[in-house]
């Protein structure tokens, strides 16, 4: 196993249990303590977890990294399938969609199976397996290079694929969103299809739980003033909302 292969080991680890210990990773990755000290000072030098003796706890929030799509699907759930819920009321019978690669569009997907005529390019493969019954949703994938970590499709041909369509909406959510930086994610290849997806959609709609507010990832994919709507959870800061509003953003 190489070394980065490891530390990604790690990350998941910490983010969905909340703190690893030095010698269970030791045992469990059948490495020594020594090494897992050592990645693990590697990753609280990048600013992906907090170090303490022993071991290590996840950062409150972690906006930079980019976990599996197995550890983003459970986290923040409920937040997620809240705002899922309230997207769903803004997608009329008969639109055609682009919906990204996010853990909220695939829930939005579940949603959206009960709405007739519609038609959803999307480059996630979790998005085409809950819609894949639905007979009355036209789904089309983009095809591409697929990556394994977030079950998508990136590259030429995902990109010249979406460049084929309008929409009368894109669905997408991120890492990061503020008002000086826009919507901002953590992989190129992913934001350079939210992009395409972006320039071919007549409406921008955010999907965005509350710990991403006010926050910036790796790098930007649209500007704060080209975003629409922003669908976001009840636990969202009313401070942050307001600010937000006031800069001219519409907040469900």
């Amino acid at each position: 196993m190489l070394a980065e292969e490891r530390r990604q080991i790690i990350l998941e680890k910490i983010n969905s249990q909340g703190t690893v210990h030095v010698s269970n990773l030791s045992k469990e990755l059948n490495v020594t303590e020594e090494t897992i000290r050592r990645d693990l000072d590697i990753l609280d030098d990048r600013s992906l977890l907090s170090r303490t003796h022993g071991g290590a706890v996840a950062l409150e929030t972690n906006s930079k990294a980019e976990l599996s799509f197995s550890v983003r699907e459970n986290k923040l759930k409920k937040s997620k399938i809240e705002i899922a819920k309230k997207a769903v009321n803004l997608v009329k019978e008969g639109e055609t969609i682009f919906l990204d690669a996010s853990t909220t569009s695939m829930y939005l997907a579940r949603e959206l199976s009960n709405i007739n005529h519609l038609t959803i390019i999307t480059n996630s493969i979790k998005v085409m397996l809950e819609l894949i019954d639905c007979q009355n949703v036209t789904v089309i994938a983009t095809g591409g290079i697929l990556r394994d970590n977030s079950f998508s499709f990136v590259g030429p041909l995902a990109n010249e694929t979406v460049k084929k369509y309008f929409a009368d909406k894109i669905f997408a959510s991120c890492k990061g969103i503020s008002i000086d930086q826009g919507a901002t994610d953590s992989n190129e290849l992913e934001i350079e299809v939210k992009e395409n997806m972006i320039k071919q959609a007549e409406e921008v709609i955010l999907l965005t739980d509350h710990s991403k507010l006010d926050q910036i990832a790796l790098a930007k994919f649209v500007d704060f003033s080209n975003i629409n709507k922003l669908i976001t959870d009840s636990k969202a800061d009313i401070k942050i909302i307001d600010q937000f509003e006031t800069a001219g953003l519409q907040v469900i």
